[in-house]
């Protein structure tokens, strides 16, 4: 018995020891806990107060280290419930800046505009947001120096002097004074390009000029066709020179023709008081015309020849017909008969007929050509058609129609 009770004291003892060892443990551990505990609290309390910083909330000063403390849990659900939605709505802003600096991307036409999901996660949003941030800037850039570029191009170009602050700003007043310029310096150009049109057609210029392309090419063709046409008008005032001189060469000969014109009259009164005589020597009335003398060789006069055939020569194959050189026919002029000589010359071609019919219906022989003429008679050689041989006596005359 005894021994059981030093075995019982013993395992007591032991057991005492061990309770001993493991509440030390224990509250080793506990300390630990609760050093984690504060540890977790001031965190979540200086991550409660990085998020208060320029957001307007003052969640930092709700979850305090003594508010998170082990000793307020029954608190703890209703306070970290603040950390909770001020973290949501972070979020929240985060992902609507996201999509806003998408939006400003856009708007502003870059070229790569950077996706939402990179302007939210936490290793790509300060590039992506930089992106945006240039592209902005590129786009204020771009638009000051296209309003610099206006302001300098209407003082040089349109007499305008334009507030370029005005102008980035989109002032209304001044845009309007721009677009009211514009509009005038636009009817100013189409004015002159109606007037060069105009002058263009004016100097026959060659085909159609269209100024809303090469504007220096077609005013050189209008610069081209009034040098052109100023060579001409230099050439026509040469041409008009040159003419007022003839003109002043002809009325100086007109002068000369009017001296000639009144000899002339003084000739023709002359000639008319011949002609009465004539017609008085003619036995003329003064309502009969005095018949014009024929020419010599005329038609009127070799109309009326009729020669003959005096020789035939068979072996040389020529005639001999009684006309030459001092050949005649008769003209009645009046109660007179003049004599008009036929002219007779070599190369001459009659026709020989026979026959008591009047020529041209007596019988055709042949035609013959004149070779040799001599006073009272001429030698000619058949030619062309026969109808029979030419015999002395045979016709001589000419074809006149």
């Amino acid at each position: 018995m005894k021994a059981v009770n030093v075995v019982l004291s013993i395992l007591i003892l032991l057991l005492a020891a061990a309770s001993a060892v493991f509440s030390y443990f224990l509250f080793e551990k506990r300390s630990q806990m609760v050093e984690g505990w504060k540890k977790m609290a001031t965190t979540i309390n200086q991550s409660a107060k990085e998020m208060d910083k320029g957001s307007g909330t003052k969640v930092g000063d709700a979850l305090t280290v003594e508010a998170l403390s082990h000793e307020n849990y029954a608190e703890l659900d209703q306070k970290l419930a603040q950390l909770t939605t001020q973290s949501r709505a972070l979020v929240k802003q985060r992902d609507e800046l996201a999509s806003a600096l998408r939006r400003i991307g856009s708007i502003v036409e870059m070229k790569n505009v950077p996706q939402e999901k990179n302007l939210k996660e936490m290793t790509t949003y300060s590039t992506a947001k930089d992106d945006v941030v240039n592209g902005a800037g590129d786009l204020i850039s771009n638009r000051n120096k296209i309003v610099d570029r206006i302001v300098s191009s209407a003082r040089a170009n349109l007499n305008l002097t334009l507030d370029s602050n005005k102008l980035r700003a989109a002032d209304q007043s001044e845009l309007e004074r721009f677009a009211n310029r514009m509009n005038q310096f636009g009817k100013e150009r189409r004015d002159f390009e109606s007037a060069l049109t105009e002058i263009y057609r004016q100097c026959n210029g060659q085909g159609a000029l269209n100024f809303s392309g090469n504007f220096t090419g077609e005013l050189n063709k209008v610069k081209q066709a009034v040098n052109a046409m100023k060579g001409k008008l230099d050439e026509a005032n040469r041409t008009i020179a040159a003419r007022n001189q003839e003109i002043q060469r002809q009325n100086n000969q007109i002068k000369q023709l009017n001296g000639q014109l009144d000899t002339a009259k003084k000739n023709l009164d002359e000639k008319v008081y011949q002609l009465e005589s004539l017609r008085d020597v003619l036995g003329l009335n003064k309502d009969e015309k005095i018949p014009m003398p024929w020419k010599p060789g005329s038609p009127e006069a070799r109309k009326m020849v009729v020669g003959r055939v005096v020789d035939v020569s068979s072996k040389y194959g020529f005639i001999t017909i009684d006309l030459g050189t001092e050949s005649t026919v008769p003209q009645q002029l009046g109660n007179k008969v003049g004599n008009v000589n036929i002219a007779m010359a070599p190369g001459l071609e009659m026709i020989v007929s026979r026959g008591d019919l009047e020529v041209p219906a007596s019988e055709f022989i042949t035609k013959v050509k004149i070779t040799k003429v001599d006073k009272s008679c001429s030698i000619a050689e058949p030619f062309g058609e026969e109808n029979g041989t030419v015999e002395i006596g045979d016709k001589v005359w000419f074809d006149i129609k």
